[in-house]
């Protein structure tokens, strides 16, 4: 079952490294998975510890049209997901019109909406 998670592009920092406020939110309907659980003993580096793996569709209908929603993403971007704001990092996939766009969300601070 989907539910409702809120994309909100990120413009970067001021001159005090500072950040500026974010873009427009659009909310999107999403599948929502677990984060990451695994754990690799001896394992070298640091590995991120995604709270949620978030599912979203090639393309989805604003404004009466069909937009891909790769277009709807920044570089730098967070994602609510149940009320945790979190930093995103998206992946595409895409085999001829079938895939979707797999975000995983860290919740960076632990800060809700």
């Amino acid at each position: 079952m989907t539910e409702a998670v809120i994309i909100t592009p990120q413009v970067g920092l001021d001159d005090n490294d500072d950040p500026l406020p974010g873009g427009t939110p659009v909310t999107l309907q999403a599948l929502v998975a677990p984060g990451n659980t695994t754990v690799q003993p001896g394992a070298d580096g640091d590995l991120d510890q995604i709270d949620f793996t978030v599912y979203l569709p090639l393309k989805v209908n604003r404004s009466s049209r069909w937009v891909p929603t790769s277009e709807l993403l920044t570089d730098n971007f967070t994602i609510t997901v149940r009320g945790t704001v979190c930093t995103g990092r998206a992946k595409l996939w895409d085999e001829h019109g079938r895939g979707g766009i797999e975000i995983l969300a860290t919740a960076d601070t632990g800060a809700t909406s």
